[in-house]
């Protein structure tokens, strides 16, 4: 729950559960004797470790009294991956009994004897666990938190929706931004522009029926209205939609004086126009585009027949599979410069569609109908073994740098992802020490256990790992430590606003600085000016690719640059 959604009922004399786990029976009654009603506790007995998981809560503290060590390091497990940073206080019945290597892999378990336990020592004890949980609490708060209005991140809506997805129920998902938020910016200010983004938040806070209110980019914010009845979807959205074109319509307040500002509202239907999440952000963002064409407050509901963002007279999904089978796809490769040098260091892998009758198609036309397919795992693998086999023509022309390959949310969603990716490896002979891939963030709070598992097996084989886009969500810092990434990629957003935007100028310092202390490499993305190359420089960053320096260019032009170290301005 967020803080915006969290009712003001707590007060002091609010009780702390107390779930205790005891087999024996025998340590309730002391713990009874020993706490009083005005300690805030309420202590709550179960037999055993399945009992202790029906009733556990996130707020709750849980006690532990077994002679079972083995199930008792289980439950332990189990709670702090299904309740993260829980503070557990585990009971002995002599001191000589305590596991110390418990305090060292789970630094939030407190261990107590019985023979020495009094009332000072307990309450101590609870009250530290207390406060822990709080902390806790607070910091996972902060991750799914935008700080400026307060209501969720992009991290936050991502992960709701995935689950109310998963949930197979109908749901119409709502994105609403301003119309020219950067010309508004540029005549008032970047302080006036925070302050409409928040009483835009508080607009759109005021629908009770909504869901998962987020703010997922710089002006724009998300939300879902769920939908419980069939074929009443259209109907119960269209009555939302012109109550909050209502609510948009008054002005707002900027300094001493008012502005209207008209938004665009775009709209997405599951599992209408589709199930899968980030298919369902783009087409809701494809239809707010479309909105803006009808200038004022306006909103567009996805329609297949509008939205397509190129090549709209292309059905796509059919010839996916015949594109694959043909050999339709080509890699391109867009340079990275090492600052300190000025020499291409590596290289992006991005893939094209070589269409026989419409040409030369871009990613974005058809990656989300692969994405929508399935076909984006076959895909992945085919760019895995292509880039593989033209690593060796660019090894031979004197690059030993790393080439990196995307890897998307739904290729984390294969099951056999790390033994396919080894078997292609061994079968096409690739050089790992040249491999890098991508990840972005939200293929990494996908299934954290599962993609962990994963890169830690490919990490094994030498290939390196990056973060792509880093800084347009929370989830990387949680992340920096637990997996062995080795390069943070600046997201070209940021990057479009240096020199000259305050706060971005602030995020790419502090990215860089927070990359260099944690002894990882920067890469800024989308470096199109002289002024911005002259900003990162002083910054201190590694590399930059861009069109400043070349757009993504076939293999052939790629490695004539490598022979020349001439790139193709952009």
């Amino acid at each position: 729950m967020l803080a915006f959604d969290q009712a003001t009922h707590d007060s002091d004399n609010d009780q702390q559960q107390l779930l205790l786990l005891d087999p024996t029976a025998r340590l309730e009654p002391l713990l009874q004797s020993v706490l009083i009603p005005t300690d805030g506790f309420r202590l709550q007995a179960c037999a055993s470790t399945e009992d202790i998981e029906k009733k556990l809560s996130s707020g709750a503290l849980l006690l532990c009294y077994t002679n079972d060590k083995p199930a008792l390091q289980n439950l332990i497990k189990r709670v702090q991956l299904a309740h993260p940073g829980m503070p557990i206080i585990v009971f002995n019945d002599h001191l000589a009994e305590a596991d110390p290597s418990l305090l060292i892999r789970q630094p939030l378990i407190d261990q107590l004897s019985l023979k020495k336990l009094d009332r000072d020592l307990l309450l101590r004890s609870l009250r530290y666990a207390q406060c822990t949980r709080r902390s806790q609490d607070a910091l996972a708060q902060l991750k799914i938190t935008d700080p400026l209005t307060g209501v969720g991140n992009r991290q936050y809506f991502y992960q709701a929706l995935v689950n109310e997805l998963h949930e197979k129920q109908q749901l119409a998902l709502i994105t609403v931004d301003f119309d020219s938020f950067s010309r508004f910016n540029n005549e008032f200010g970047h302080d006036a522009g925070d302050e409409v983004v928040l009483e835009l938040s508080r607009r759109l806070r005021s629908f009770g029926e909504t869901r998962h209110i987020s703010r997922i980019g710089s002006d724009e914010f998300a939300f879902i209205l769920p939908v419980e009845e069939a074929d009443v979807i259209e109907h119960r959205t269209k009555g939302l939609l012109g109550e909050l074109i209502a609510a948009l319509m008054p002005a707002y307040n900027i300094g001493d004086g008012e502005k209207t500002l008209s938004c665009s509202i775009g709209v997405a239907y599951s599992p209408q126009h589709s199930s899968e999440f980030d298919t369902l952000i783009k087409q809701s963002g494809l239809a707010r585009t479309r909105a803006k064409q009808k200038g004022g407050l306006s909103y567009a509901i996805y329609d297949t027949r509008l939205d397509r963002s190129e090549n709209e007279d292309i059905t796509l999904e059919p010839e996916l599979w015949r594109a694959l089978q043909n050999e339709e796809f080509v890699l391109y490769y867009q340079p990275r410069i090492d600052l300190r040098t000025g020499c291409i260091t590596g290289a992006e892998a991005l893939i094209r569609w070589e269409h026989p009758v419409h040409g030369l198609i871009p990613p974005d036309s058809f990656i989300p109908a692969c994405e929508k397919s399935g076909l984006i795992v076959p895909i992945g693998y085919w760019v895995i073994q292509r880039a593989g086999r033209d690593m060796k023509l660019i090894r031979e022309a004197g690059l030993h740098g790393h080439i990196g390959v995307n890897l998307s949310f739904r290729q984390f969603q294969d099951t056999y992802l790390a033994r396919t990716i080894e078997r292609l490896i061994e079968q096409f002979d690739i050089d790992t020490s040249m491999l890098e891939f991508e990840l972005t963030e939200t293929a990494l709070f996908s299934d954290e256990m599962h993609v962990k598992e994963c890169i830690k097996t490919l990490s094994a084989h030498g290939i390196a790992f990056s973060l792509d886009d880093f800084g347009t969500g929370y989830s990387s810092f949680s992340l920096l430590q637990k997996l062995p990434i080795t390069t943070l990629k600046i997201d070209k957003s940021f990057i479009a606003g240096v020199p000259g935007n305050p706060d971005d100028e602030e995020i790419v310092r502090a990215i860089v600085t927070l990359a260099h202390n944690l002894q990882k490499s920067v890469i800024a993305e989308g470096v199109e000016t002289k002024n911005q190359l002259e900003f990162l420089i002083k910054q201190d960053c590694d590399q930059v690719q861009g069109y400043f320096f070349s757009p993504p260019v076939s293999l052939d032009v790629f490695l004539k640059m490598l022979g020349t170290n001439q790139l193709q301005s952009g």
